[in-house]
């Protein structure tokens, strides 16, 4: 994706007042600080319309993005991403369906869905107050591949099954974070 040079020079803007700031990313993102000068409201909305991702990194900086769960490797009865996806919204929590809630490969082996993002109120330096996407977890389920469907389950090792990334997947999940998930009511 190729990115407008004024939302690139939106994103240089902020970096370059990071100094040292990089130096201490992981601090900075334990702590829930950027390392660079606290964007504008406008600065933020522009960044929004061309890449939310852009505009997710200017508010949230060096910060988790998010953390994915392997339920396959889960040693219980909800390792199985239908059932964990029941159970999760169950507790209360929503999950991202843009795409629909279950996101499948083209080959059907990997299968993932994510939660919502959650979302906090942010202060802009011009003063306005806005609520932010923040972070959100993953949950992914590799399958077996069809040569090894015969394993029992004591002899099924990581290797055995699919791997790797599927970028379709990846851009509905990434819509974790976005409005119109944030702002969707519950089913």
């Amino acid at each position: 994706m190729k990115l407008r040079l004024w939302v690139v020079e939106i994103m240089h803007k902020y970096i370059k007042t990071s100094g040292k700031g990089n130096k201490h990313a992981a601090l900075a993102s334990i702590s829930g600080e950027l390392t660079w000068e606290k964007p504008i409201y406008s600065d933020f909305l522009v960044l929004s319309r061309e890449s939310e991702y852009a505009a997710w990194t200017l508010v949230n900086g060096y910060a988790l993005n998010h953390a994915t769960i392997a339920t396959h490797r889960l040693e219980s009865d909800i390792r199985s991403i239908n059932k964990f996806n029941k159970f999760v919204e169950d507790n209360g929590f929503r999950l991202n369906s843009e795409g629909g809630t279950l996101k499948v490969s083209p080959d059907g082996l990997l299968q993932q869905s994510s939660t919502v993002a959650d979302s906090a109120l942010f202060t802009f330096a011009d003063g306005v107050i806005e609520s932010i996407p923040r972070s959100y977890i993953e949950f992914a389920e590799r399958l077996l591949l069809p040569q090894f469907k015969d394993l029992q389950a004591e002899e099924v090792k990581e290797h055995h099954r699919r791997d790797g990334f599927e970028v379709g997947n990846a851009d509905k999940i990434f819509e974790s974070t976005s409005t119109e998930q944030l702002t969707r009511r519950s089913a």
